[in-house]
């Protein structure tokens, strides 16, 4: 860079405006840059960009004046040269260099003003971008492999710079070992240099495990003994412990792992099948911090010999792993139940997310026959399991898998509910709605453990609402409706109830709940914050719901007795703040496209539909209960047909006038009227006439006046049940009903358990 001159533009004496000035023209003559003379005046602020004699043109010099506006509080006036810099063509080791001149912070400071804040975020992205390349950088890493075999010093040197490189240094040192005998002396120190690289080099290292040259995976061994992650314990378990592991592997991994963890392998404190068995399981339970949805997954490259990254989804880089280990355990013990469920997890997990939920199993008819041949135990044993692990999606596959082959007496297990009762009340409207589902398509004809839930939770479905919804329980009417406008904020359909009663109805009448907040002090009616938590957590419909209790920041030490009697509870501070709440509940709720949404909604009501046709059905007598919901819907486009169809089934007043007002509303189908005039009918000869009188008035109007010649048919079947209906109702109490055949009377409900 030029040097200029630099003027001395007054006294600078012992005024601290004078000190200001000097450090300013300290650092702009450090830069290389003069200005013109002007009047000794003193300034307030330190010099800016007018007082550039020569204006920065290279990176390098733009760069230096945003670092020195910057730190000098004058954001404003470096916007320009940040937008220089951004249209100048900086290539990765230039912009390195930049940084490792001026320091980190100095593009980190952008972000403390909102002028230059814009910026800040795709600078730091290019840095790490430009980082990234330069470690992965082919040519410069081979440059560094020679030194490897060299002397001492510039061994060191070399494995400082392959540090930084991680695990793309590993292809070229593997290349480079390859050119030397098994036992060679440069095939040692290839290796002992190796196991002196950064520990984020293992991915790779256990990634050349797999390598068919048995020396290679033996030094691969040694290697991940001398760089210390114990992360690659299990990795080198199955090595170890494998009778058919090549006898230098085995040693080596034995012993790789004893460096790791100071004991030998024949006493490590876990079995090898219990260490594959743990590793698995923790990667089905996503208890691996990965760093993005996105991950370099390092392979090996059986055409190339060497390793080789693959850029892949988080949930195939666990399913590929956690796969692999639950595998490795079956083949030392083939009748390991744990690994058999976490395997089949894998699998299943992946093929939903390769294809779809909605398109599962549809499109992977292949997937699909696995998961059926594993069997009722081990598909029980996974749908728990993704439950307790919060897998709706999994969970949800899972069930509807297991529908097809449960026993249908859906017996408890182990004193607890069968799993498809269980995941009635889990959290999860897939999930919910797949078991529903599946109980009823099992067709049980006896009585069991929690069968009383299965209607309510189909009828849930058909008020479907467009977004997931959250009910805050407060006794503080302002301090509800403040933190349900947060929740509002983050996406919620949020209810404020006042009062436990209420907001327990609230959160059991729809499917749609996914979320309970309720006050520290709430005082209004009956329940305090105890009775709040005893009932939504001894309800099985709300006991698997996220509640978080709010209040002020030391609730937990001051109601300490909260979180031991309720396992699960989580304190949060009290705050109006979307983003804040947001922080606090761990992110927004789920969404559902309205496709799926509606689609739902149509199951539900076919499933209902299917539970009515069936009069003897384990599951009839309950569709009174939720007579109101199936009336409600009824005015729903893309249900009526089959709520139509279930209410006709249903001996209740508010059946037959739902069905009723449907046929008389003329905006509706016409299609929808004729079927529900038939229905209606039917009704009315089962279970005698329920409707109010001005509807039966009202029926007759529309028989006389209705010009569609199906509808006016129908129309005259419903005016022919009332009459014969009333006539019945003049003779004698005992006397059955009709001279053909009497009515059907309801369906008596089946004696049941406690748990109904």
């Amino acid at each position: 860079m030029r040097q200029h001159s630099v003027r001395s533009i007054g006294r600078c004496g012992e005024s601290r405006q004078g000190r200001r000035r000097a450090v300013a023209v300290a650092a702009l003559a450090a830069m290389g840059w003069a200005w013109p003379a002007v009047a000794p005046t003193a300034l307030a602020q330190a010099p800016g960009p007018e007082l550039f004699a020569t204006q920065p043109k290279t990176p390098e010099e733009l760069w230096g004046a945003v670092d020195y506006l910057s730190r000098t509080g004058q954001h404003r006036q470096a916007v320009p040269y940040i937008e220089a810099f951004d249209k100048a063509e900086v290539g990765d080791a230039e912009l390195l260099k930049i940084r490792d001149r001026f320091g980190p912070g100095s593009f980190l400071r952008l972000a403390d003003d909102p002028a230059t804040k814009p910026y800040a975020q795709p600078l730091a992205d290019r840095l790490v971008a430009a980082s990234r390349n330069l470690q992965a950088d082919p040519e410069r890493i081979k440059s560094y492999i020679p030194a490897l075999l060299a002397s001492k010093e510039e061994q060191d040197y070399a494995v400082a710079r392959l540090r930084e490189s991680g695990s793309f240094a590993v292809p070229a040192i593997v290349a480079e070992m390859h050119k030397y005998g098994p036992t060679s002396p440069e095939r040692e120190r290839l290796a002992y240099n190796a196991g002196r690289l950064d520990t984020s080099s293992v991915p790779a290292w256990i990634a050349v495990l797999d390598s068919p040259d048995a020396s290679l995976a033996r030094d691969a061994a040694h290697i991940l003994g001398d760089l210390g992650d114990r992360r690659a314990i299990p990795f080198l378990t199955f090595p170890a412990a494998s009778p058919e592991s090549p006898a230098p592997v085995k040693l080596a991994a034995a012993l790789a792992i004893e460096k790791l963890t100071g004991k030998p392998f024949e006493h490590q404190p876990k079995a090898p099948v219990h260490t594959l068995d743990d590793a698995a399981e923790a990667l089905a339970r996503h208890q691996y911090e990965l760093p993005s949805e996105q991950v370099l997954l390092w392979q090996w490259d059986a055409a190339q010999g060497v390793p080789a990254p693959y850029l892949a989804k988080k949930v195939d880089v666990e399913g590929i792993f956690g796969g692999k280990l639950a595998g490795q355990a079956l083949l030392l013990e083939p009748k390991n139940r744990r690994a058999q469920v976490v395997r089949l997890g894998f699998l299943l997990e992946r093929a939903v997310d390769r294809v779809g939920y909605v398109n599962f199993p549809a499109k992977d008819q292949e997937t699909y026959a696995e998961v059926l041949a594993a069997g009722p135990e081990v598909l029980g044993d996974l749908l728990r399991g993704a439950i307790a692990t919060d897998r709706p999606t999994l969970a949800a596959a899972t069930a509807e898998a297991l529908g097809k082959v449960a026993d249908p007496a859906l017996a408890a297990q182990g004193g607890r509910p069968h799993p498809l009762v269980e995941a009635l009340s889990a959290p999860g409207r897939r999930l919910q709605l797949a078991a529903a589902k599946a109980i009823v398509d099992l067709g049980p004809s006896s009585p069991f453990p929690g069968s009383s839930r299965v209607v309510p939770t189909l009828a849930r479905f058909l008020l479907n609402g467009e977004k997931p919804r959250a009910v805050v329980v407060d006794g503080n009417p302002a301090r509800a409706a403040q933190v349900a406008g947060a929740l509002r904020g983050l996406g919620y359909e949020a209810d404020a109830e006042t009062t436990g009663e209420a907001g327990f109805r609230a959160a059991t009448q729809s499917a749609d709940v996914e979320l309970v907040l309720a006050a520290h002090d709430n005082a209004a009616g009956s329940w305090d914050v105890q009775d709040v938590l005893s009932t939504f957590r001894g309800d099985a419909r709300t006991s698997l719901l996220p509640l978080f209790i709010y209040g002020p920041k030391d609730l937990e030490y001051r109601r300490p007795n909260l979180a031991a009697n309720y396992p699960g509870v989580k304190f949060i501070v009290h705050t109006d703040d979307p983003a804040a709440l947001e922080r606090q509940i761990g992110g927004r709720p789920s969404r559902l496209s309205d496709e799926e949404r509606i689609s739902q909604a149509k199951q539900a009501a076919e499933t209902l539909a299917t539970i009515a046709a069936r009069p003897r059905s384990l599951f009839a007598p309950d569709l009174a209960a939720v007579g109101e919901t199936l009336s409600g819907a009824i005015g729903l486009h893309d249900v009526e047909g089959h709520v139509a169809a279930t209410l006709a089934d249903v001996p209740s007043p508010q059946a037959q006038r739902a069905l009723a007002d449907a046929i008389l509303d003329a905006s509706r189908d016409v299609a929808l009227r004729r079927d529900g005039a038939r229905r209606l009918a039917r009704s009315l000869q089962r279970f005698g006439p329920l409707l109010a009188a001005d509807q039966e008035v009202k029926l007759a109007e529309a028989y006389a006046a209705e010009d569609d010649p199906e509808l006016h048919t129908g129309l005259g079947a419903v005016l022919g049940a009332l009459r014969r209906t009333s006539r019945d109702a003049e003779r004698p109490a005992g006397a059955t009903f009709g001279p053909d055949r009497p009515v059907e009377p309801p369906p008596a409900a089946p004696a049941e358990d406690a748990a109904r």
